[in-house]
């Protein structure tokens, strides 16, 4: 490797880890393109450049390497080779985990390595987790991991994984203090994929405690990362995670009865009544209807016009402030409405019913 390579490698990386995988794509293709899949899972950055793929949705790239490591006969497969040939299983959309366990497993017993014996670990408590869901067996297996010398990359993420185990053992006190020690420790070299887990992890624990206000800022935090890249894995974590939450609330349920005239939203003992001749109901009624709104979308629903950002921000901001305050006064939190890149998302799950439907 020239020195104009080990700086386009290094660059990538830098650029990996502060979340600008667009900037990294290119870099990383440009290094790793034309190289033998041998040379390619010599180097500890394959399986950076392997996730930037898995992220960014480019799937023909992905088939490409994956087809290319399971044509490696296995009695020359390196522990390298045989590491990545296990990540790329588990990017495989319906992939069958035991396969990639497997993999991981051979590891094991053919390095000494301590940096990929850790990301190996790590790969084979996922696979645990998702076929079992076992937190004994994972705990055995993140312990295990000998940190003394671990790359700091590396040890964010078994520190998440430490997080992970005590939430999911019901020792949420501990899970949100590991995960307030990883993120205070994480905003001195910003690593998104520690970060954005650890944060999905405290949404875990938040939920268990029932604190959904607390759970909508994390819920709103990552959702803000992920409009900005597609984050595919973060992503689905945190839209599972939305999922639960609204599958709890629906034993508090917000029901919307629609009449000809006018409607009313009801949540436990008290209701809100929309005649829907004021913007803001309006705004309700639509955010109810489609989840998500893009500004431009709600000034033309609304006004029945084309958004002009100069002056409508204000104007917008001004009838969802309408709007929470009433939510407030039917004892819902104003956080049901979330702010995202493109517009606002409503949060909640409502049970719509015609006027007089038994």
């Amino acid at each position: 490797m020239n020195s104009h390579q080990s700086e386009n490698l290094k660059r990538a990386k830098a650029f990996y880890y502060d979340l600008k995988l667009a900037e990294a794509f290119p870099l990383f293709q440009n290094f790793f393109e034309g190289k033998t899949i041998e040379a390619c899972c010599l180097e500890d950055s394959f399986s950076l450049w392997i996730r930037t793929l898995y992220e960014l949705g480019e799937e023909e790239a992905l088939k490409n390497y994956r087809d290319q490591l399971q044509n490696v006969p296995e009695k020359i497969r390196t522990p390298e080779l045989n590491y990545q040939l296990a990540l790329s299983l588990l990017t495989q959309e319906g992939c069958t985990v035991e396969d990639a366990k497997k993999c991981f497993e051979k590891i094991l017993f053919q390095t000494k390595d301590i940096d990929l014996l850790a990301r190996t670990k790590m790969g084979l408590a996922t696979c645990h987790d998702i076929l079992s869901g076992d937190w004994k067996i994972c705990d055995s297996i993140i312990q295990s991991i000998q940190e003394d010398t671990l790359d700091p990359y590396l040890l964010d993420l078994v520190g998440v994984w430490k997080a992970k185990i005590l939430r999911d053992s019901g020792d949420l006190e501990g899970a949100e203090r590991a995960v307030g020690i990883l993120l205070a420790k994480i905003k001195s070299h910003f690593h998104w994929h520690a970060y954005l887990s650890a944060k999905v992890i405290l949404g875990g624990v938040y939920f268990r405690q029932n604190a959904f206000d607390r759970l909508l800022e994390i819920i709103k935090e990552v959702r803000g990362y992920c409009d900005q890249v597609p984050l595919r894995t973060i992503k689905r974590q945190i839209d599972h995670l939305a999922e639960q939450m609204r599958g709890q609330q629906a034993a508090e349920p917000i029901v919307l009865e629609r009449s000809m005239s006018s409607s009313v939203l009801r949540y436990q003992d008290k209701t809100l009544h929309l005649s829907g001749d004021k913007p803001w109901q309006q705004l309700l009624m639509v955010l109810i209807r489609e989840k998500v709104l893009p500004k431009k979308d709600i000034i033309q629903k609304l006004y029945q016009r084309s958004y002009r950002p100069k002056t409508d921000d204000k104007l917008i901001y001004g009838q969802l402030h309408l709007l929470k305050r009433n939510l407030l006064k039917l004892g819902l939190s104003q956080k049901l409405i979330t702010k995202e890149s493109r517009g606002y998302r409503w949060i909640a799950q409502v049970s719509e019913v015609e006027e007089g439907a038994s």
